[in-house]
């Protein structure tokens, strides 16, 4: 088949971002011709990466697959004019300028986040009539509602209505819906009550596999030896925002702030991290230390230096239906999981059996559970991640997940004949 890519983010961006091109590449690799529509590198400071100048339009080569880039306003701010104009622009030059990019399909997959790549899609797929797989990464306007980002009264009303419209339009103009927690399948039939429950299906997300590999290869590759002579390292890395709920975090810190065999390492950045920062500086927190933003390619060796990885989220109703993509990099890296969560995430992280979760904001539970996974020792640390790598292969892994997208999007084409879009 010849398979478009939709995608507001792509590589060279990190984490959530570069899911896109795992995806791209799983597809090329079985055959398919491959084609991406995605925007100017910006993610995640908003910062337009060294070697970009924003154009209308740019082509470019990576791993062999053929990626269009059309022009943005570079955007990652708290601000939330800032972020409108990001996800505005990217919508419309994707709709006027991608057509060359994704014409001749036989079918699209869609990153579906942010809601307004909703305008693009519908527009290069001739309201579905392409076949399309919806790949849905948030619950919107729900996203927009938690950050903050949505207005008040009388406009924020009528914005979450267009933007709940938006939603149910493509959903229904779809032929699959991949949801990346089982629960959210729920939500969008409540919210969707005349789609086929048939059409929407589990697609978890994988990882970037070529860079997350098992962290005992990591150790040999490296001579890195955790524990040697230091404190059990308990770590988080991701975005420091409020949703990820990490003020229980430095209260669990507090609460062992004696136990000097026990440090927090937190990695990464995001506009909650300066007030975290400057809170443990103001409460004196010996145990917690903050490395700031890395490069991705760099995380997998602090992680080999670390024992813990921790999963966070705040305690908010809409963030139960939520699996942080961490969550499979984690597993398949195989280390010990400690998971502030609760919901999807917390069921993956149980079946698993690589860690164990606690309530969002229970602040006992949390600093309980770092002292009992921090003190089980390396042989139980190494237990629980070789169970979570095996559970990775088979159940979240990019060929699994692909088996899923490229079986839904076959069967469309079988079906219906090719899109071609002119």
């Amino acid at each position: 088949m010849k398979i478009g890519i939709l995608s507001q983010w792509y590589d060279p961006e990190p984490g959530p971002a570069a899911l896109p091109a795992v995806y791209a590449r799983e597809f090329a690799a079985r055959g398919h011709e491959v084609r991406v529509l995605t925007g100017f590198p910006n993610y995640p400071d908003g910062v337009l990466y060294d070697g970009y100048r924003i154009r209308r339009r740019a082509t470019e080569q990576r791993d062999g697959i053929l990626v269009d880039r059309v022009a943005l306003y570079p955007n990652h701010s708290s601000s939330a004019l800032g972020r409108i104009a990001n996800y505005a622009s990217f919508a419309g030059s994707a709709t006027v300028s991608g057509r060359r990019a994704l014409r001749g399909l036989d079918a699209l997959w869609v990153y579906n986040s942010p809601v307004t790549v909703s305008l693009p899609l519908l527009t290069h797929t001739r309201w579905g009539r392409v076949p399309y797989f919806l790949h849905v990464q948030d619950l919107w306007p729900d996203s927009l509602v938690s950050s903050g980002m949505m207005p008040g009264g009388a406009v924020g009303t009528v914005a979450t209505s267009a933007i709940r419209r938006a939603v149910a339009l493509t959903e229904r103009k779809a032929t699959a819906i991949g949801v990346i927690s089982r629960s959210v399948r729920d939500v969008i039939l409540e919210r969707n009550p005349t789609l086929d429950s048939d059409r929407i299906v589990y697609a978890p997300n994988p990882t970037n596999e070529a860079l997350f590999r098992p962290l005992n290869e990591t150790r040999s590759r490296l001579g890195i030896q955790p524990h040697a002579d230091g404190p059990v390292d308990v770590m988080y890395a991701g975005a420091i925002g409020e949703v990820q709920g990490l003020d229980a975090l430095l209260d669990a810190a507090a609460r062992i702030r004696d136990r000097r065999d026990i440090r927090i390492t937190i990695v990464g950045d995001g506009i909650s991290r300066s007030r975290l920062q400057q809170r443990a500086v103001d409460e004196g927190l010996p145990n917690v230390r903050f490395l700031g933003r890395v490069a991705q390619s760099d995380i997998p060796e602090l992680m080999a230096a670390a024992q813990i990885q921790l999963v966070s989220l705040a305690d908010a109703p809409f963030l139960a239906h939520t699996t942080p993509s961490k969550i499979s990099t984690l597993l398949a890296s195989g280390a010990p999981i400690i998971g502030q969560i609760t919901g999807d995430g917390a069921k993956l992280i149980e079946d698993s059996g690589a860690g164990i979760t606690v309530r969002p904001g229970d602040v006992a539970a949390l600093s309980d559970a770092i002292v009992q996974v921090a003190g089980s020792g390396q042989s139980h640390w190494d237990a629980l991640g070789e169970r979570g790598r095996a559970f990775y292969d088979r159940n979240l892994s990019a060929a699994s997940t692909a088996d899923v997208i490229l079986d839904s999007l076959a069967r469309a084409v079988r079906t219906n004949g090719a899109g071609g879009t002119q």
